[in-house]
């Protein structure tokens, strides 16, 4: 029993030190994600077995210590969500002081940046109808818009999401928490499809959002939303997409951009990219890009929304993690500099025990930031 009670010990601490260390392959990923957004929950789990009637044994005492180290560690991504929200409406108004919105007094679920009861007590999203449109057809691939809207027929601000996966894979679908939340909360969301690498390099993905832009204007009556108030926001590679689009268009239309995770500059992601990391990211960014940048230089340059960026650049706002396995912390943070040595309006949040995709579950650590960042941001800059 005493030997069981330490192996699960041992376990539980091995997965916690995921909140402080990164996964080193690729398959311990998923863990890392889950002990970090979701350690309020698992902190029982230890703490229970430390606190198990048994005789003092050194191999008990032993357990006990780890088992207590398991708790703390898994519980520390809540402790630390909650030192991070606490200036987060202040720092938010002095973003963007011309547009300073409070949510406090609005009807959303998420009028405070972070809540210890919704970490356990949270109230599933309400969901409203998803219509899906095609949006553009390339050698007959159809490209799709998934669109979130409640029954409101205003006219109102429309978020164009484009969803991460590499530039390789992953689907409109994902993440449909926050849209929902969003149009329950008075805009409109469209989730779109663009085309992957390595059938398809850059920039057949920002002539993908042009596309989409263009179907939501064309189609801005029926659909009940502005088409001179639209937000980008991006995921990881969609939101390399989204800084690309939102910075190289120069478009009014586009009032803001929102990146979670985002590789600014390809030339730094080629640059420090390697065969041997957990996403093989070399490979990647070639076939995104078409090869090295001595081979393709303007597409690496049109991709970095570091080299695009200028002092009238939509406002921007930056979430990153500092601990992401999958897209360097120092990508946000360089862009972020860039953006201050600029002037152009900007707020970045960084989260200290996050990792990639840490906004998967929104009524989490990470999940309760980011979406009241998205919402007082969405609401700043959409007036």
């Amino acid at each position: 029993m005493k030997l069981l009670r330490l192996l699960c010990a041992v376990v539980l601490c091995a997965a916690a030190t995921l909140v402080v260390a990164q996964a080193p392959i690729l398959p311990l990923f998923p863990v890392a994600l889950i002990v970090t957004e979701c350690g309020h929950w698992l902190f029982l789990i230890p703490l229970a077995l430390a606190f198990l009637p048994v005789p003092r044994t050194p191999t008990n005492l032993f357990a006990t210590a780890l088992a207590l180290i398991a708790s703390i560690l898994l519980i520390s991504s809540a402790i630390r969500a909650n030192s991070v929200a606490r200036d987060l409406p202040q720092d938010l108004a002095n973003a963007f002081p011309s547009h300073s919105v409070s949510l406090a007094d609005q009807n959303t679920d998420f009028s405070t940046p972070f809540s210890w009861r919704k970490l356990w007590f949270a109230s599933a999203v309400k969901k409203v109808p998803v219509t899906t449109y095609t949006y553009a057809n390339h050698d007959g691939d159809a490209l799709h818009l998934h669109y979130y809207r409640n029954s409101d027929t205003r006219s109102v601000p429309c978020v164009l999401v484009i969803h991460g996966g590499g530039w390789e894979s992953g689907s409109a679908d994902e993440f449909p928490d926050l849209n929902h939340q969003l149009a329950q909360h008075g805009y409109a969301v469209a989730a779109m499809e663009y085309r992957f690498a390595p059938r398809w390099t850059w920039p057949a993905q920002r002539e993908d959002v042009h596309d989409a832009l263009d179907y939501l204007r064309n189609h801005a009556t029926e659909l009940h939303l502005d088409p001179q108030r639209i937000v980008l926001l991006g995921r990881s590679a969609g939101g390399q997409i989204a800084e690309a689009v939102a910075y190289g268009a120069h478009d009014p239309a586009i009032r803001g951009c929102i990146a979670f995770y985002s590789p600014a500059d390809m030339h730094y992601a080629y640059e420090f990219a390697r065969a041997d990391d957990i996403l093989n990211s070399l490979r990647l960014v070639r076939q995104y890009l078409g090869g090295s940048p001595a081979e393709a230089r303007s597409n690496y340059d049109s991709a970095s929304s570091i080299l695009l960026a200028e002092k009238n650049s939509p406002p921007t706002l930056l979430i990153h993690g500092y601990r992401d396995e999958l897209v360097w912390f120092r990508q946000s943070a360089r862009l972020d500099a860039r953006l201050n040595a600029l002037g152009t309006p900007h707020y970045f949040i960084k989260l200290p025990w996050a990792t990639h995709a840490f906004d998967y579950n929104i009524h989490g650590p990470g999940g309760q930031i980011s979406t009241y960042a998205v919402e007082t941001f969405l609401a700043a800059v959409t007036q």
